[in-house]
């Protein structure tokens, strides 16, 4: 899948100069977690090249006049694709690399540093919600599905870290690694399954889970290969 967010870089030659140097500054001091193609040659290098699994992720073709949040946003992958598709973006995360990159964009998209913990109603109520490999990342999985449905009005298309044998007809079961990352100052808390991921959901309010498929992440860092089973549904309020 081609993709890339030139639609979202102003056009004028200056502005891509300063993108340029901008990127090529980024890519000396080893890139980010996402690959963010703008065109023109201009990219980021990243751990994760997400379109190439955009296709399982079920976000709608156009989403002119939507609302979205992306919560977890890294370096905004998520927020830039939803851009580029026309919605109203809101990106959230307690620390990310996407307010770097905002200055350079001709659309506006909304950050704030706040953790999935503090999302409430009065935060606003959003047409999607995307919350893609996070829950893993999270000491308290569950309460964080309840904070994403407070704030959804319409979807939300939630992914995780799952079982490597895991189906849909597997036993709803959260698995405790507790891995601090080697490199970073996070941990890999949960390994969850298909059937937990959905039955929490449906738990915390919505309606139904659809569009329920199953991949390998694979990424890479320090010219070694990272592969990540990965579950993807959408939840509908």
């Amino acid at each position: 899948m081609n993709i890339d967010f030139h639609t979202l870089v102003p056009q004028d030659v200056e502005s891509k100069k300063r993108l340029a140097s901008f990127t090529e500054q980024v890519n000396q001091e080893g890139g980010t977690y996402h690959r963010l193609n703008f065109g023109s040659g201009i990219v980021i290098q990243g751990i994760f090249d997400l379109t190439k699994y955009l296709h399982f992720y079920n976000l709608p073709e156009n989403l002119t006049g939507k609302t979205v949040l992306d919560i977890g946003t890294a370096s905004g992958f998520f927020a830039l694709e939803s851009a580029r598709r026309g919605a109203q973006v809101t990106a959230i995360d307690i620390y990310c690399f996407l307010p770097k990159i905002v200055p350079y964009l001709a659309i506006p998209i909304n950050y704030q540093e706040k953790s999935i913990y503090e999302l409430e109603q009065g935060f606003g109520q959003f047409d999607l919600v995307i919350c893609g490999s996070l829950l893993m990342h999270l000491p308290e999985p569950f309460e964080a599905i309840r904070r994403i449905r407070r704030v959804c009005r319409d979807r939300a298309i939630i992914s995780t870290q799952c079982f490597e044998q895991d189906t849909a007809e597997s036993r709803p079961i959260c698995e405790f690694i507790g891995q601090k990352a080697s490199d970073e100052n996070y941990y890999t808390y949960w390994k969850i399954s298909a059937a937990a991921l959905r039955h929490m959901m449906l738990v915390a309010g919505f309606t139904r889970v659809e569009n329920e498929k199953h991949f390998p992440l694979v990424g890479k860092t320090n010219n070694s290969s990272i592969v990540i089973p990965h579950v993807v549904m959408t939840g509908y309020v």
